[in-house]
């Protein structure tokens, strides 16, 4: 961490003078070099020891925040004791000074354990003392880490990248895209440069251009350099160690590296779609590099006889080639073809024949996009088995684009909506992917998914829905509208017939229905499920709309999709299927069925019961589940409290309790559950005519937090708080103020015939939920039920409430808005 204003300055004013990722961080490790060496020399010259750079600070690669990694080296242990002092010394400089004391024998033993300490003395470097010792560093260690088990080393980092990059969103085009430990970013640089020292022997940088040839070599270059000025331009504006480029930092950066507004795109927005241009010159760099750094490694016999496919494509190597140099120039229409063999043979283009696709994008023109032949291959990927490894290549070589203008406008498109994580296009391939892997999955949660999507003869119609699902984002909000009349030339383009072409459309209008009513509504209300089922039509829509939800859901962020939403959409499905086929039960029919599972002696209380709950209680309520709330009931009249604790499938609990109707008891339960760091996901609560009561509140992190007691735990702390009066600690944390998205409250009194429907957007925060239900509580605003959904520190909460057994009026919802908004922003 930098302590010196005077050097804060310096970097200051390095970075407004315009310099370079590569110069700014030469320019601080210089500084850096200067300090340390001073004090080494300033301590004790006789130290028999030398002092050594390594990791980021030997490679020259120090930003303001860097840590600063050294290493003394000697050849005996007791040689390093002097060293202290000097290291004393650094400490007191304020910097972040990360050291090592090694022998050589303990560099070797060390380096052969740890792959970290392996890559980082790769990058040694000379700094101060004994010459000698350094020389001999070079001679007796460097070969021992250079050179040996280099295969091993080889797929150890190859392995250990593709885990970093699966941890760090898996993808170049994240919304907030980690600079140092994402894909395309300076760490993949850095796993380069180690793998091309172990497996070709290169010393320096400028030994790439060898490899990647002159032209490439420039582009790879650019992008470091534009890399490492995006950190140093984070770091100043952070005055932290800080690596990810969050929508709190984006625009402040973009500032400070010149970025400007255009007509088109905000100056963020142009930062981004720069940073990703560069990022994916990264990626694809690293492709030929761990390809070449693979090949010493592959057995030697590979089969480079050529094996003609058809006039114009050969396989020669395992890889598709062009028997015609000049094909693509007289015949456009021949790359949809050439993407149609990857996706039939299972291969891939050779570095020549990308390289030629690439030069052919101009020849896509409107001839190619009606082409009859272009578009037939084109609907021949969608019915084959690789779509989203097809799809994939025809976006990163720019076909896709060109070929349907109105996706190549989502290209690396910026949109800013709540949990969404990668771009617009990453979004769409990501959901195409995940359908996909529906058809071979054995994941437990998607066995429903699954079959229903092997029951399908063929999936075309929606992959095509998935591709097109977005398309209209380009043009702002409420792009389900813009979609579909998009979707119209791209339908007529394809000729497909009326029958797909209804699908396609349906699909695309409606793609975001389903996940809206089961996240936001009560999917055993009957006016919901007949809603739901009026707009699906049939059971084959139903199905198809199912699979879609979940394409997109699931490629929001890679945590977004949950047990918890599968529940509720599964919920969802299932009442709309009964309801489409017939076999939803009504009231007469569920009672006969109750009765069936009911001791006799139990049956005129348990009917009594049943007739004094609200009708939403019993078609929300499985059997079994209603006698057991009635015998909590009965348990609850006599003692004044009771609860039971349900842990079912998909890591939730529900907690059922009765104590009566006691006012504000469901912010007093979300209080002490929010207190324990359970995560409320819905609530419900249905009171009698009569009195009695019954709360239902669903958990999502009950398994992560069970131990041996918890339940008696919670009891017993839920009845202090309710009926003994003990005080109820709420941890209230401030309110953030860097999200993107805007704070809203909003009151809906037509959606229902009989609740208000209030949704929340905020920032999350500790105490969020208990200062929500205590305003509404505090009002006479009683919560009736409750939806909560979380996510990368959003809340999106729906309650349905009602005032005085109905709807709020005018006057009462100013003042709930007014105070709901109070509290969200933070205001006393």
């Amino acid at each position: 961490m930098i302590m010196n204003t005077k050097i804060f300055d310096e970097i200051e004013g390095w970075f407004n003078e315009n310099q370079g990722g590569i110069a700014l961080a030469e320019c601080y490790t210089a500084k850096m070099d200067q300090i340390v060496q001073d004090i080494f020399n300033s301590v004790n010259k006789d130290v028999k020891a030398v002092l050594i750079a390594t990791g980021g600070y030997g490679r020259r690669e120090l930003c303001p925040y860097s840590d600063v990694d050294i290493m003394f080296f000697a050849l005996n242990r007791a040689d390093t004791a002097a060293a202290e002092h000097i290291l004393y010394k650094l400490w007191d400089t304020g910097f972040e000074i990360s050291h090592s004391f090694r022998t050589p024998a303990e560099c070797i033993e060390e380096a052969s354990r740890d792959m970290r300490t392996r890559t980082s003395l790769l990058e040694a470097r000379f700094l101060a003392g004994d010459k000698k010792l350094f020389d001999i560093f070079r001679s007796r260690v460097s070969p021992e880490i250079t050179f040996r088990k280099q295969k091993d080393f080889v797929r150890e980092k190859l392995i250990e990248m593709e885990k970093r990059h699966l941890s760090s969103g898996d993808s170049v085009f994240l919304l907030e895209p980690h600079i140092k430990e994402g894909e395309g970013g300076l760490r993949d640089i850095h796993t380069a440069f180690w793998l091309s020292r172990v497996a070709l022997k290169m010393d320096k940088f400028s030994d790439f251009s060898k490899l990647l040839g002159p032209h490439d070599f420039r582009r790879f270059i650019g992008a470091y350099d534009f890399l490492l000025r995006c950190r140093f331009g984070l770091h100043l504006e952070s005055k932290r160690k800080n690596d990810i480029l969050s929508f709190e930092y984006q625009k402040s950066v973009a500032a400070r590296l010149g970025f400007k507004d255009s007509v088109k795109f905000t100056a963020t927005e142009r930062l981004m779609r720069y940073y990703y241009l560069k990022s994916r010159i990264i990626q694809e760099t690293m492709r030929k590099i761990m390809s070449a750094c693979s090949k010493p490694y592959v057995p030697l016999f590979r089969d480079w006889r050529i094996k003609r496919i058809n006039d114009d494509f050969s396989l020669s190597g395992g890889n598709i080639i062009m028997t015609k140099e000049r094909l693509f120039a007289g015949h456009p229409d021949k790359i949809m073809e050439a993407f149609y063999l990857f996706s039939k043979t299972g291969k891939k283009f050779s570095d020549g024949t990308r390289e030629k696709i690439r030069s052919a994008l101009l020849h896509i023109n409107r001839r190619t996009r009606h082409s009859p032949a272009a578009v037939h291959h084109f609907l021949e990927i969608l019915r084959g088995e690789r779509v989203y490894d097809t799809l994939r290549e025809m976006h990163e070589t720019g076909v896709l684009g060109r070929f349907i203008p109105e996706f190549g406008v989502l290209r690396q498109l910026v949109v800013h909506e709540p949990y969404h994580m990668y771009t617009v296009d990453e979004h769409t391939l990501l959901a195409i992917r995940n359908l996909e892997r529906l058809r071979t999955t054995r994941f437990q949660n998607l066995e429903e998914f699954h079959r229903i999507i092997k029951d399908m003869e063929r999936i075309d119609t929606l992959l095509m829905a998935l591709l097109f699902h977005d398309i209209g984002k380009a043009a702002g909000r409420h792009h389900e509208e813009e979609g579909y009349k998009r979707l119209k030339s791209i339908m007529e383009r394809f000729n497909l017939d009326i029958k797909k072409r209804t699908k396609v459309e349906f699909l695309v209008k409606n793609h975001i229905l389903m996940s809206r009513i089961a996240l936001k509504m009560e999917a055993s209300d009957e006016e919901v499920v007949a809603m739901f089922s009026d707009a699906v039509g049939d059971a084959e829509n139903l199905d198809a709309i199912y699979l879609i939800t979940y394409a997109d859901m699931s490629a929001v962020n890679p945590g977004f999709w949950n047990s918890w939403k599968a529940y509720l959409l599964k919920e969802l499905y299932d009442h709309t299927r009964n309801y489409l086929s017939g076999t939803r039960e009504g009231r007469g029919e569920y009672l006969d069925g109750l009765r069936a599972l009911c001791r006799k002696d139990e049956l005129p209380g348990l009917m009594n019961f049943v007739a004094e709950m609200p009708d939403r209680y019993l078609f929300s309520t499985m059997r079994n589940r209603i006698i057991e709330d009635y015998g909590l009931v009965l348990k609850a009249r006599e003692s004044g409290f009771a609860i039971r604790i349900d842990s079912g499938p998909h890591e939730v609990a529900e907690l059922s309790l009765s104590a009566g109707d006691r006012p504000g008891l469901f912010s007093r339960m979300v209080g002490f559950l929010s207190s324990r760091g359970l995560n409320i996901v819905s609530g419900k609560i249905f009171t009698g005519r009569r009195g009695s009561v019954i709360d239902k509140i669903t958990v999502s992190n009950w398994k992560d937090l069970w131990w041996d007691g918890f339940e008696e735990d919670l009891s017993e702390g839920l009845r202090g708080v309710i009926t003994e009066g003990k005080p109820l600690n709420v941890i209230s944390s401030p309110v953030r103020t860097e999200s993107p998205f805007s704070i809203f409250v909003e009151l809906d009194n037509e959606l229902s015939e009989e609740y208000t429907l209030v949704e929340i957007f905020s920032p999350d925060r500790l105490g969020l939920l208990y200062d929500i239900s205590n305003v509404m509580y505090l009002n006479g605003v009683n919560i009736i039920s409750a939806r909560i959904n979380t996510d990368r520190g959003q809340a999106q909460d729906i309650f349905y409430v009602q005032s005085e057994k109905h709807k709020m009026d005018y006057i009462k919802a100013q003042l709930i808005l007014s105070e709901l908004w109070t509290i969200l922003k933070g205001k006393t």
